[in-house]
């Protein structure tokens, strides 16, 4: 019986020691805890100033709020976690080996979804950038169509003959983009065929003039036409012109203008029937 006691009491004593000893880490360790507690607050305080800054700045140069706000988001998640580590390590807490095992668990993440992270970063970027925006007509990647969407992952194009097109953001990203909608102005081109024998200078005046007259072509840049090619009994006229795609359409302005240049070939003895059946 007596063995029994002296166990129990010694079993106390250990428990209270180490009970003890826990009390006074605590004690010890108070300030740094109230600290890191403190600093926590802070960094999700200031996570949330972070947030709506770069909503701000974004709303500038952006039109698409969803991507802003991801971004917006990611900044945020970002100034806490680097808040929470600051004060994890206030608190005591062996940081280094908890950013180590987070740096690799984060290369491992990473590798298996690099490509999914490649088109999501590459999208956020084109809709920084802007170097197009919905409802543009761009060509990109082999591909010509207006955009219908620039989502986080892809982007969305409706081509001539009404497809859809889903382009990874990456590719585009990384491609040459032409912006056909960056200047609604453009030229067009317009060929014809005339016997050796014609007077040249006289096919080019008319062809210009037809081609200036034609309904959709803009006075400025100003209609030019030269002889770009001769043979021994042939030569031929190349006119240029400038449609504004924002009121007319290219394919039949210039379709029109043909049919007019050809016309005043016609009427100035140039181009005779038989020629223009040829």
């Amino acid at each position: 019986m007596a063995s029994i006691e002296t166990s129990a009491v010694t079993i106390g004593q250990r428990l209270g020691a180490s009970m003890s000893r826990v009390g006074n880490a605590l004690i010890d360790g108070l300030p740094g805890i109230v600290a890191g507690l403190v600093l926590v607050l802070v960094a999700w305080w200031l996570s949330g100033l972070v947030m709506r800054f770069v909503r701000r700045v974004l709303s500038k140069t952006s039109t698409e709020d969803h991507v802003d706000l991801l971004v917006a988001r990611s900044a945020r998640v970002a100034t806490f976690i680097i808040g929470a580590i600051i004060a994890l390590g206030v608190m005591g807490v062996q940081v280094t080996a908890l950013v180590a095992s987070l740096g690799l668990a984060g290369v491992t993440i990473g590798f298996a979804l690099k490509d999914v992270l490649a088109n999501s970063m590459a999208g956020v970027l084109l809709l920084m950038q802007r170097p197009f925006t919905i409802g543009d007509s761009i060509a990109v990647s082999g591909f010509e169509g207006v955009v219908v969407d620039i989502r986080v992952r892809d982007t969305m194009l409706r081509t001539g003959d009404g497809r859809v097109v889903f382009i990874p953001n990456a590719s585009v990203f990384d491609s040459p983009i032409v912006n056909i909608s960056a200047n609604p102005v453009r030229r067009f081109e317009v060929v014809l065929t005339v016997p050796g024998g014609a007077d040249l200078h006289a096919a080019e005046k008319a062809v210009a003039e037809a081609v200036a007259r034609t309904p959709g072509v803009v006075k400025e840049p100003a209609v030019e036409a030269q002889t770009s090619a001769a043979g021994a009994t042939w030569a031929r006229i190349t006119a240029h012109g400038w449609v504004d795609c924002a009121t007319d359409a290219l394919g039949g302005v210039q379709a029109a203008a043909l049919v007019e240049s050809r016309d005043a070939l016609a009427a100035a003895g140039i181009l005779t029937p038989a020629a223009r059946e040829a």
